[in-house]
């Protein structure tokens, strides 16, 4: 009886460990695909930080609320497969309610393949938004998003 009951607990093991990785290795390849978004993401945020710095602007904080907005947004932009500032009034009453902002701004993208390349056709836009970067605000919140194309799609939420 005892014999019996260690073999099965072995089979036990064995089969969650293998099962475990199978697991695993499922979500290290999805997280992979999510930690080159958020990497890019966070790049961006860097690279805006650091315009800020040499312009003696304070850096901009991330801020979850503003972040999950522009995840949102941009997935709604690629569903529509374009950019838009679609639903402007329903982002900025969120961060009103949950964040008590006073001000919002935003950026929108796509097509750039890096942090680098999107930051900089903002600073050199003649669309506003190099004003937002420059803007009086306090929090962001970005996303960089891939389409089933592999193009990107990039949102910033400004604000204060």
């Amino acid at each position: 009886m005892k014999t019996n009951l260690v073999k099965y607990l072995f089979a036990f093991l064995i089969l969650s460990t293998v099962l475990s990785s199978c697991s695993n290795d499922d979500n290290i390849s999805n997280d992979d695909n999510n930690s080159n978004e958020i990497s890019v993401a966070d790049e961006i945020l860097k690279l805006v930080n650091e315009y800020r710095s040499e312009k003696g602007l304070k850096p901009l904080i991330k801020n979850n609320t503003a972040e999950e907005l522009a995840i949102d947004h941009t997935r709604y932009m690629i569903s529509k497969g374009r950019i838009s500032h679609d639903n402007g009034d329903q982002k900025f009453k969120a961060l009103q309610e949950k964040e008590n902002a006073t001000g919002m701004a935003e950026n929108v993208a796509a097509g750039q393949e890096s942090a680098q390349s999107v930051v900089t056709s903002w600073l050199n836009s003649s669309a506003g938004h190099r004003e937002n970067i420059e803007g009086n605000y306090t929090h962001i919140g970005i996303a960089a998003i891939k389409d089933e194309n592999g193009k990107y799609y990039y949102t910033q939420l400004f604000y204060r």
